[in-house]
């Protein structure tokens, strides 16, 4: 007979790869980008264009392979150039768009940035007669690196990292790498003109806002200088020199501010999110028996503080029940080890859920990675906590070292995908 929890952890794992089977780019591609004949049509943003040869691609973020394979079997011939700055690991391709792998461990390196380059120099070389089409996912700040003049990609990583382990939300984080980089804030489409510029999106931010999407390189952007310095200041982040002049001056007037209004020759438009794959869930859910609801696709706040909660909802249910939430938390980090925010939130509710049996929760990261580590998250019930360690390692920082010898961790791989975290909470009892 197979054991309760193991039954529910296959359903879990099944609900998963459902969700994100709903917001694959192959799926969504061919939704949001029609062709017949020599005509090309852009539903959601309202554009028509008429192929000859004349498209340029570019394509940044985790989902960007499969975005950039999509494009090319609609497109074929009148792809006339391509970038696209895709992660790590992606498998080589023989397309007319060239892959440059980059930000290692999610973070930007310089061959991220050397790709963002590339990029740059396609956009400034369009002409008014082509079509500039730029498809974005989660992961494509890391993989759209192209620091201002005078900042060094160095010290924007040193910048990024110090504000995420002050506990800086996810638009925090994108106001301060807007104002640092020389592509986000719709620099990226003021580059194309004259060209038309058509902005594909997968969004990987709770609620969908266009500047916060790989940071903006298409649309206009509301954040100030000024904003970054009280950012800064709220979170008590000490900045490398050189980044902390930047901003000052920037608030002082001797920059020029990031654009306030979107280009007028481009339209952006989301076509995959996480309530996309929240649906797929419930219906997968449903499938399986489960009376199955979504909580919230707005998840947020810090990851242990989450965990218990989505725990202590979990704990209260009977019957065969399937509850559903998605969204981004984040991690202050104050210990020295390894793990993600979906790890820590997994931890945090084992703690919560110790020895409540027919019930456990599944949190990953839809696009495969959750943090530095190989994993997406983990899987826990009332069995995970085997001993007292559990609380020092969720003071430590160390829900990836704790998790990992319990069998927890779940490793799906790389997605292809990228519409935040979700976590799947099943009761059978």
């Amino acid at each position: 007979m197979v054991p309760r929890a193991m039954t529910l952890r296959d359903d879990a794992e099944a609900i998963f790869h459902a969700a994100v089977a709903a917001v694959q780019p192959e799926v969504l591609m061919p939704q949001h980008m029609q062709r017949d004949g020599d005509r090309l049509w852009f539903p959601a943003i309202e554009l028509e264009w008429q192929l000859d040869r004349n498209v340029r691609l570019a394509a940044f973020g985790k989902a960007a392979p499969g975005m950039v394979r999509a494009a090319e079997a609609i497109l074929g011939e009148h792809i006339v150039a391509g970038i696209a700055s895709v992660p790590v690991g992606t498998a080589p391709h023989d397309g007319v768009t060239a892959f440059h792998p980059g930000a290692a461990d999610n973070l930007p390196d310089h061959a991220a940035m050397e790709a963002a380059k590339h990029i740059h120099d396609l956009a400034v070389g369009a002409s008014a007669d082509e079509l500039l089409l730029v498809l974005i996912s989660g992961g494509g700040s890391a993989l759209l690196p192209l620091p201002a003049a005078g900042i060094a990609l160095e010290q924007k990583l040193a910048t990024t990292h110090a504000l995420a382990s002050a506990g800086a939300t996810i638009s925090e984080l994108n106001a301060v790498r807007r104002h640092l980089s020389a592509l986000k804030g719709g620099q990226l489409a003021q580059l194309a003109t004259p060209a038309m510029v058509a902005a594909l999106a997968i969004s990987d931010v709770i609620g969908d806002p266009l500047p916060d999407i790989a940071s903006g390189s298409t649309v206009g952007d509301t954040s100030t200088y000024g904003d970054c310095l009280a950012i800064v200041e709220r979170l008590g982040t000490e900045l490398p020199p050189a980044v902390a002049a930047h901003l000052e001056r920037g608030a002082a007037g001797a920059l020029e501010e990031t654009l306030t209004t979107t280009p007028a020759n481009a339209r952006t438009a989301v076509i995959g999110s996480n309530r996309i794959a929240l649906e797929a869930a419930v219906a997968a859910a449903a499938a399986r028996g489960y009376a199955a609801g979504i909580v919230t696709d707005a998840l947020q706040g810090e990851a242990r503080d989450a965990g218990k909660q989505v725990a202590h909802r979990i704990a209260g249910e009977r019957g065969r029940r399937c509850l559903l939430w998605g969204g981004e938390t984040t991690v202050t980090v104050t210990g020295d080890g390894r793990g993600g925010c979906s790890q820590e939130l997994a931890l945090a509710a084992a703690i919560e859920l110790a020895g409540s049996a027919g019930a456990g929760l599944l949190a990953a990261g839809t696009d495969g990675q959750d943090g530095p580590t190989d994993a997406a998250g983990a899987w826990v019930d009332g069995g995970t906590r085997p001993g007292r360690g559990a609380q020092a390692a969720l003071d430590a920082n160390d829900s990836h070292g704790f998790l990992a010898p319990t069998s927890a961790l779940f490793r799906p791989g790389l997605t292809g995908t990228n519409v935040m975290d979700i976590v799947i909470g099943l009761v059978d009892r």
